[in-house]
């Protein structure tokens, strides 16, 4: 007779990451560089069948009626125009030069316009850029993230091409579980496997609201021992030997609030070029609490490509 614990195992064996539809969005600025030439990287890593790329020209009479009236024309030539949509294709064949891709340019609002379209094509990745200095008309990832049903990548200006660390937060929800999964599915496609940094950031209760016959260092040393003995179990009930054969555990001690912080910064000394973080879904309860952490970071990250997993 099986154990619990192997139940749980077999009933969801980690099968190799694969994207089958990536709905990419396309500002037709510098941001597009990274992101094409990001996700060509990923496509050598792990099979993507095919990228959906979308560029829509925001209209502005939406924001000023007074600025709409002036320039709406403008703004409407300028998207339809055959010149864009020329450039963008070109754009993308260039960048992606292996993948089955499309090209579409419209006017709207390119955050609806996008999601939209994710769901049209039933897309499971939804690839988008972000600026180190975000413009106002942009799609913010944040947003990008709290709306979309799939899982979502953000690329940073200045992301590198290299998959050789990837730094997972671990709270032991549900959402790090999937997002510590989806790592080992990824790494499951690797050419060379990479190393999963499963980072949890604790916080040392009140030391002086305990009766111990303990000093503080004792204490401390107590409190993380036994938050490496709640990691173990963790990893031990999801994943496989086998599985967890690349997976470096850390606890990193959070004295200041701002959790994202802490993750950066651990991504920053490990070396991390590749962070995996799970968000709650999508209902009006969860968009409110996918929290805080999620929308940090992704704010706060300027370099580190970041998959967000929702689904």
């Amino acid at each position: 007779m099986k154990n619990t614990n192997q139940e749980v195992l077999d009933d969801v064996a980690i099968q190799p990451f694969r994207i089958e539809a990536a709905m990419v969005g396309l500002e037709m600025g510098d941001a597009d560089v990274p992101v094409l030439a990001y996700l060509n990287f990923l496509s050598e890593q792990v099979p993507i069948q095919s990228a959906h790329c979308l560029h829509v020209a925001a209209r502005f009479d939406w924001f000023s009626p007074l600025f709409g009236k002036t320039i709406e024309p403008l703004a409407g030539q300028y998207a339809l125009s055959e010149k864009v949509t020329t450039a963008i294709v070109e754009k993308v064949r260039h960048q992606l030069p292996g993948l089955k891709s499309t090209c579409e340019v419209r006017e709207g609002d390119p955050l609806e316009e996008l999601i939209k379209d994710t769901e049209e094509v039933d897309a499971d990745l939804i690839v988008i850029g972000q600026k180190s200095h975000a413009d106002h008309f942009g799609i913010l990832a944040k947003k990008l993230v709290r709306k979309t049903k799939c899982n979502a990548l953000v690329v940073p200006e200045n992301a590198k091409l290299s998959l050789k660390k990837i730094l997972v937060p671990i709270d032991f929800s549900a959402h790090s579980i999937k997002a510590l999964r989806t790592a080992v599915a990824i790494n499951k496609r690797m050419p060379a496997p990479a190393e999963i940094l499963a980072v949890n950031v604790y916080e040392l209760p009140d030391f002086a609201s305990f009766k111990i016959s303990k000093t503080q260092e004792q204490f401390e040393k107590l409190i993380e021992e036994d938050r490496l003995e709640a990691f173990d179990a963790f990893l031990n009930t999801y994943l496989t030997t086998e599985d967890r054969q690349h997976i470096k555990k850390l606890l990193c001690k959070k004295e200041l609030p701002g959790i994202a912080n802490y993750l950066l910064d651990c991504a920053e000394e490990q070396g991390a070029d590749f962070i995996v973080m799970g968000a709650k879904g999508h209902s009006k309860v969860e968009l409110l609490l996918m929290g805080s952490v999620t929308e940090r970071l992704l704010t706060l990250n300027k370099s580190i490509p970041t998959l967000v997993v929702k689904s």
